[in-house]
């Protein structure tokens, strides 16, 4: 369901300061400062935090469908590499919430509980793409020996993008973060690709710099 527009402008309002601040040092009257709006039509929107927080994330996760889960396309074929480059930008819009996720879960069980579903799904796509991959010829199949791998991989690997943007703030990567998180990426999941899969990463990779340089 859409949300109006006066209901827009406060979460964009507040996904910036929450971005700059984190959740827990911005006031309702900052967002409604910077949203352009007096604090009692705030008041009228979202008449407590935990409104505007649970408001935000089912924002969120409409745009996660529609900017990242939603292309089945690109799902049905495969492109693994087009998924993941999709949620970077995504977590770099809302990097508040990747930044300070065990802790929004705690203070916010609505959120929790909707973020937990989600990452079972998550889980679901992950290792859909990766069968696809198998099947496409770009990862080898999962080794008899060590049934299971695939489902531990598809665990790294959303654990990796899911806090990629922690581990870079800590660490002070420098350079485009989602090009970073993308040869992170690549770099977790090379040792499961054949030679036609590692020739595809690598091309993605290039194609991606001389986009993402002519952006900046």
């Amino acid at each position: 369901m859409p949300i109006s527009k006066t209901k827009k402008k406060i979460i964009d309002a507040a996904v910036d300061l929450f971005n700059e601040f984190g959740i827990a040092r911005v006031r309702n009257q900052d967002i409604a400062k910077n949203s352009g709006i007096s604090l009692s039509n705030f008041n009228y929107h979202y008449a407590t935090t935990k409104d505007l927080i649970k408001a935000t994330f089912d924002y969120m996760t409409e745009e996660l469908v529609k900017d990242v889960y939603g292309n089945k396309t690109l799902i049905m074929e495969g492109e693994g590499l087009a998924i993941t480059e999709s949620f970077f930008v995504f977590q770099e819009r809302f990097c508040f919430f990747f930044l300070d996720t065990p802790n929004i879960m705690k203070s916010y069980p609505v959120v929790s509980t909707k973020m937990k579903i989600q990452v079972e799904e998550a889980f679901k796509m992950i290792k859909g793409v990766n069968y696809l991959s198998i099947g496409m010829g770009f990862m080898k199949p999962e080794p008899k020996e060590f049934p299971g791998l695939y489902d531990e991989l598809a665990a790294h690997l959303w654990k990796n993008t899911h806090f990629w943007i922690s581990y870079a703030r800590i660490r002070d990567v420098e350079g485009d973060i989602v090009v970073k998180g993308m040869e992170s990426h690549f770099s977790l999941i090379y040792p499961y690709l054949t030679e036609k899969g590692i020739h595809a990463n690598k091309h993605y990779l290039e194609n991606l710099k001389e986009r993402r340089s002519k952006k900046s």
